[in-house]
């Protein structure tokens, strides 16, 4: 086991959690939709789990504790990503508040016995992944570690300047709804006509604002909620939200 060789283990793995999210969320809403926080099909936090619960927890023999290890290991992950990612982009990706036994909405007990399910059968889960990779020879191996990674970080900066421009694009939206706050009740009164029209023109701005990624990304986390510019955010989700039901409309 090398660097090389964890790296593809954490694709691997971050490539399962993006399944099992995209699969809970089809059954759920009967859609597919990109679960993943990047572009490509994997959910990091999978990986970086699993690849935790090898270095640390595979080495405690008895199953019951280490399910409990890597409950706790998963938890603090989950935790700190979900703060690290509501300080950098103002946002809440997701929110375990409706659930039992849950930390300010951040971590719950369901992801935790999942989690520790998952650590306590890891040394048995890692073995034809392990028997995979190691049937690669080198240097193929690390080149298609190498090549991988690129793309990885390619994928993370694309993400991340995205998300840059959506979070400027709900402040500049954010200040065209609070700009014209007191316009918007005096049209209210008048009627719900005048104040859709006068809405308009605010609709057609986010029209060409968002890109396809960002299109993406509020359909991929529906619960997503903006700390600064909510009322914008929450705009550009009723916005797509009233375009793919008219969408459906056109189809029937």
């Amino acid at each position: 086991m090398n660097f090389f060789e964890l790296f593809l283990w954490f694709l691997i793995f971050s490539f399962i959690g993006w399944v099992w999210e995209v699969t809970l969320y089809y059954v759920s809403l009967h859609k597919f939709v990109n679960r993943g926080f990047l572009n490509g099909p994997y959910c990091p936090i999978y990986g970086v789990g699993a690849i935790a619960f090898i270095l640390t927890t595979n080495q405690i023999p008895d199953p019951f504790l280490r399910g409990l290890a890597g409950g706790a290991i998963a938890c603090v992950l989950e935790y700190i990503t979900s703060f690290t990612l509501e300080k950098l982009f103002h946002a809440r990706w997701w929110d375990y508040s409706n659930r039992p036994f849950n930390i300010n909405g951040r971590i719950c007990l369901y992801g935790f016995l999942l989690f520790g399910a998952a650590a306590a059968g890891m040394p048995y889960i890692i073995l034809p992944f392990a028997a995979f990779t190691g049937s690669i020879p080198e240097p193929a191996r690390t080149i298609l570690a190498i090549l991988l990674m690129v793309m990885f970080v390619m994928d993370i900066a694309a993400t991340n300047q995205s998300l840059i421009k959506l979070n400027k694009a709900l402040r500049e939206y954010q200040k065209f709804l609070d700009r014209h706050t007191s316009q918007f009740i005096n049209f209210i009164r008048k009627g719900k006509r005048a104040f859709e029209m006068h809405f308009e023109s605010g609709r057609k701005k986010a029209r060409t604002i968002l890109t396809y990624q960002q299109r993406r990304i509020l359909a991929a986390f529906p619960g997503l909620e903006s700390t600064r510019y909510n009322d914008a955010l929450q705009e550009f989700r009723a916005l797509l939200n009233r375009n793919h039901a008219s969408g459906k409309k056109r189809k029937k």
